[in-house]
């Protein structure tokens, strides 16, 4: 355990030893153990240093080495260090010498170099000063550059020598001579003495131009003192506080500017340097200067209780205009704040002021013609695209005035200027041209032009306000609360286009649809014989028909059918498709409706007065001519669909309306095939029931659809049937609950299938209504919608 290292630490192994409570009962033999080690280890030091002893003392007999004699050495070292300071003494008394005549080397090629200079620099003051009389800037430039560097860089340090600050204050004064010379000059030339010598005006152009570009602040001072000249006479005409200076002369303000602009060209550019800048400088100050006195100005004209709106936008448009003037002129270099910012806190004056150029807009649009004047034209009121080509130059102005948009409470305003004017829009031109409920259809081709016309319209102004919102948003930093204002107007632009559909389809094409109807409960159906499709399919072919497609038309038809004169008309596809959509829709449920009416059963039920318009077995004969008109049916729709592809750029939208026809086909289909199917078997018919109603478990479509057969009314029948279909259901319940909402194809006429489970449920007969509310367990239904309000 214990370590021949010399960095070895007992206590790490006494730690170890003494780590438990049981070790204090053997310490005495540890101590024991530790001095006997300790004994050993001194004998064996001892035993080493012996060996050591007799191994020295073997060398030195051995090889004749006496004692080493460390006094020698020592004095040795002594010696050697006098005599190394001697030598050190010896080295500097014949150096110093030298050392100072360095110095004096030095101090001699720095005082040659200042007096070259003093001389160079009085040369150049001496120079600069005769030159000076003569005017004569180019020559003075190099010297006068000269003197400057040198007296401010070289010379700044010397100020105590008295001669040296003397010349310093001469070169001082001197350089405030050449300012007074230099600005002197100028205001000869700005007050209308021009030189006829032409040296001059290079003299002060290139000449001062040089002169001052190592004194920046005499440069500086020059610039401003002739900009102040220049502009001193406008600055005393348009005094805020006399006539010339008020908001009604605000034009010849700028007029009087962009003379000061034409003068300095014509006249006084040859005098100054191209890298002055003089000109924007001259704009830059006039536009501060005009902008203080606006500020005062546009406070005190519009903060009355009758502000001038008219003063107000003239002012604002000269401005504006003398703005795109300034753009032009210095090709958008000017990057001062621009003046019509001061109008900022007083644009809602200016927005007041456009609602009496719209208001006499909207009476325009009132007295205008709501057609477009070319009939190629997309069919869209005029008018419309007028409204919103406004807006948007409206749009555009504030976003100028308002630095692209800062002003969240501009916006703000604008999009309720906008919001009022479009709801004042839908009232005055839309609204109207949708027939009210209660008014009788004159002339249906002109219906069906204004109203699709209406849904055109509708649809451009929807996609447009949202454009316009988009915009508004995107230079708000309220994003929210734009949008909030924009809520209300969409939704009444997206109601009426709703409603100009719907219009459409229950009001044109349904009234084209009765004539079918008509024809179809014409039909003897007692005495039907299964030949060929009925009347009534010949002549919703007809109305579902293309000009272009003369088979499907009868020699009287001339003219395009109703729905094509809507599909074709409307402005987007998808409008067209989706009403097709809802034609489908429209004759499938109709149909259905007809052939409920035809079969279902009069009431009371279940009594002895109770009799049936039509046998089971006529209901089968009937069956087989739906058949054969629902085949009829699928091939009119297909055509139609396939019609409208050919004017249609979407594919897509022909495959969607397409399963969506064949689907309610499909399911008509179903339908009859169940009305056909034999009841002498409640097991075959079951069977088919399943099959074709999907494994329908609602009872009130069973007895509705066991009703429509043509089920005679003995309750045993009932029962017999219901016992078949009840012990399916039961099997049913031990697996996952089916639905039991799915009213199959009776969810297309809602109304007539709650009114069968009324009719069901007023039975006076004991029996069965025990069997009716306690087996089938019907209910009374819930208030149903009509099924002809297909949703738009």
């Amino acid at each position: 355990m214990i370590s021949k290292s010399l960095e070895y630490d007992p206590l790490e192994d006494i730690t170890t030893i003494l780590a438990h409570k049981e070790s204090l009962d053997d310490i005495d033999n540890l101590i024991a153990a530790t001095k006997n080690h300790r004994i050993n280890l001194e004998n064996e030091v001892l035993e080493l240093d012996e060996e050591r002893k007799k191994s020295v003392d073997g060398l030195s007999g051995k090889d004749g080495i006496d004692d080493f004699d460390f006094l020698n050495v020592f004095k040795d070292f002594e010696d050697t260090k006098k005599f190394a300071s001697v030598t050190q003494n010896n080295i500097s008394r014949l150096t110093e010498g030298i050392s100072h005549l360095d110095y004096a080397k030095k101090n001699l090629t720095q005082s040659m170099t200042l007096f070259q200079n003093l001389q160079i620099l009085t040369d150049s003051y001496t120079e600069c000063k005769k030159l000076l009389g003569k005017k004569s800037f180019i020559e003075l430039s190099s010297s006068y550059k000269i003197m400057c560097s040198m007296s401010e860089n070289t010379f700044a340090s010397y100020k105590s020598v008295d001669e040296i600050n003397k010349l310093l204050a001469s070169i001082a004064r001197l350089k405030a001579n050449v300012l007074d010379e230099i600005m002197n000059s100028y205001k000869k030339i700005l007050s209308g003495r021009i030189p006829e010598n032409s040296l001059m005006k290079k003299e002060l152009k290139v000449g001062v131009s040089e002169l001052l570009e190592s004194d920046h602040g005499s440069k500086a001072q020059v610039i401003d003192f002739c900009i102040n000249k220049l502009l001193y006479e406008i600055t005393e005409i348009f005094q805020i506080d006399d006539e010339a200076g008020s908001l009604e002369n605000l034009p010849r303000r700028y007029i009087f500017f962009k003379k000061i602009l034409n003068n300095y060209n014509s006249n006084f550019s040859p005098f100054f340097a191209d890298t002055w800048e003089i000109p924007q400088k001259l704009t830059s100050k006039f536009y501060s200067m005009t902008r203080k006195d606006l500020q005062l100005l546009l406070k005190r004209e519009l903060s009355g209780t009758s502000p001038s709106v008219d003063l107000f936008m003239n002012s604002l448009q000269e401005t504006l205009e003398f703005e795109k003037y300034i753009d032009v002129r210095f090709s958008r270099k000017i990057t001062d704040e621009k003046l019509s910012k001061t109008f900022e806190p007083y644009l809602s004056l200016w927005i007041t002021h456009q609602e009496k150029s719209m208001k006499d807009k909207i009476l325009a649009y009132m007295s205008e013609s709501k057609l477009p004047e070319n009939p190629s034209d997309s069919l869209v009121i005029p008018s419309s695209a007028d409204l919103f080509r406004t807006y948007r130059s409206v749009l555009s102005q504030t976003m100028e005035l308002t630095g692209s948009g800062t002003n969240d409470n501009i916006l703000k305003s604008l999009a309720s200027f906008f919001s009022k004017w479009l709801h004042e829009y839908y009232e005055k031109i839309l609204k109207p041209l949708l027939l009210p409920p209660n008014v009788e259809i004159k002339n249906k081709d002109e219906a069906i032009q204004y109203t699709v016309l209406l849904v055109n319209t509708a649809d451009y102004c929807s996609v447009t306000i949202n454009q316009l919102e988009e915009k508004l948003v995107e230079f708000s930093k309220d994003s929210e609360r734009i949008s909030k204002i924009f809520i209300p107007i969409k939704d009444l632009y997206g109601d009426i286009l709703a409603r100009g559909n719907n219009f459409l389809l229950s009001r044109i094409v349904a009234l084209d649809m009765t004539y079918v109807w008509r024809e179809f409960n014409n039909i003897d159906w007692s005495r039907i014989e299964v030949e060929d499709y009925s009347r009534y399919m010949i002549t919703l072919a007809n109305v579902l028909s293309f000009a272009s497609d003369s088979a499907t038309l009868t020699s009287s038809s001339v003219k395009k059918s109703s729905v094509e004169s809507i599909v074709t008309q409307f402005n987007r596809d998808v409008y067209s498709w989706n009403f097709l959509d809802k034609i489908i829709d429209l004759v499938s449920y109709d149909f259905v409706g007809c052939i409920i009416k035809l079969l279902q059963p009069v009431p009371p039920f279940a009594s002895t007065t109770s009799t049936r318009k039509l046998s089971a077995e006529k209901i089968v004969v009937i069956g087989d001519q739906l058949l054969l008109d629902v085949s009829k049916m699928k091939d009119t729709m297909n055509l139609m669909l396939d019609m409208m592809s050919k004017s249609s750029i979407q594919s897509t939208s022909l495959n969607r309306v397409k399963k969506h026809s064949d689907n309610n086909i499909n399911l008509l289909t179903r339908f009859i095939k169940l009305l056909m199917a034999p009841i002498n078997s409640p097991d075959d018919y079951h069977e088919n029931y399943k099959t074709l109603t999907g494994n329908n478990i609602n009872t009130a479509v069973w007895s509705f659809l066991f009703a429509l057969k043509g089920a005679s009314w003995d309750l045993n029948f009932w029962q017999q049937h219901w016992t078949v279909f009840n012990l399916d259901l039961e099997k049913d319940d031990s697996s996952e609950p089916v639905q039991t909402n799915d009213n199959f194809i009776f969810i297309w006429q809602p109304e007539l299938f709650a009114q069968f489970q009324v009719n069901l449920l007023r039975i006076q007969n004991l029996s069965w209504t025990d069997f009716i509310r306690n087996e089938l367990k019907i209910t009374m239904p819930k208030r149903t919608v009509a099924s002809s309000n297909i949703k738009s």
